[in-house]
């Protein structure tokens, strides 16, 4: 399952989302939506090796470390 799939299925909205991963600062939904891989191309970014693993453990294993590496490389293939 890939970040944007489990954030649809949980969360209404990316704000929601990125404060429930704990995401802190001024709009955690900007940070959440570039690593949802939704939005403008050049803006997408893959979390800190740290945080993947705490979204791994967030979704207790729906979205392994992998699908995310594997989603973010397949979509920015398709978009370069």
């Amino acid at each position: 399952m890939t970040l944007q799939e489990y954030k649809e299925k949980n969360y209404s909205s990316y704000y929601n989302f990125g404060q429930a991963l704990g995401i802190g600062g001024y709009n955690p939904a900007c940070l959440c939506q570039r690593w949802c891989l939704t939005g403008d191309p050049k803006y997408w970014t893959l979390p800190s090796s740290k945080m993947m693993i705490k979204i791994e453990e967030f979704t207790k294993g729906q979205v392994k470390i992998q699908d995310i590496v594997r989603e973010h490389a397949r979509k920015k293939g398709e978009n370069e």
